[in-house]
């Protein structure tokens, strides 16, 4: 009696679903590591650029504090308010990075500006709004600006 002949593919069956799943985790891992290392390329570039800004910051504060010790010295030296903001002007003549703009207005007439960069694209601004130190108030200046741009 001939044998008959059954079809069928049982030991091929296993090894293609093996293949399979090999192929899956291979593909799953090549994945991970790739967003892995484009994580880790980021937090990179983001370090860099907090480093970069908080050095700016600093620069910034200490431009800042030169700013308060000139303008703290000049209003002991004036009388009154009128003295004192159209002095202001001549403290910072000989500093091409602090800017004077003198306005119309009475009240706060001197606003003082720099730029420290930060790196090849961003800028760190800061804007002071010079005023005349009174008894509850001793300070000198107020900041009406301290922010990021694009270098220009």
């Amino acid at each position: 009696m001939p044998k008959k002949f059954k079809g069928g593919v049982n030991v091929g069956t296993s090894s293609v679903l093996v293949s399979f799943v090999l192929l899956c985790m291979v593909s799953f891992a090549a994945l991970t590591y790739l967003s892995a290392h484009s994580d880790y390329n980021l937090s990179l570039q983001t370090a860099e650029r907090t480093t970069q800004y908080y050095e700016a910051n600093r620069l910034a504060e200490l431009y800042m504090a030169n700013i308060e010790g000139l303008l703290s010295k000049k209003a002991k030296e004036c009388s009154n308010a009128g003295d004192f903001y159209s002095s202001i002007s001549g403290l910072f003549d000989d500093n091409d990075s602090i800017l004077v703009s003198e306005e119309e207005n009475r009240d706060n007439p001197v606003t003082l500006s720099y730029t420290v960069p930060m790196n090849d694209s961003l800028q760190l601004n800061v804007t002071l709004k010079a005023h005349y130190p009174v008894d509850e108030d001793h300070s000198v200046f107020t900041i009406e600006s301290w922010n990021t741009s694009a270098l220009q």
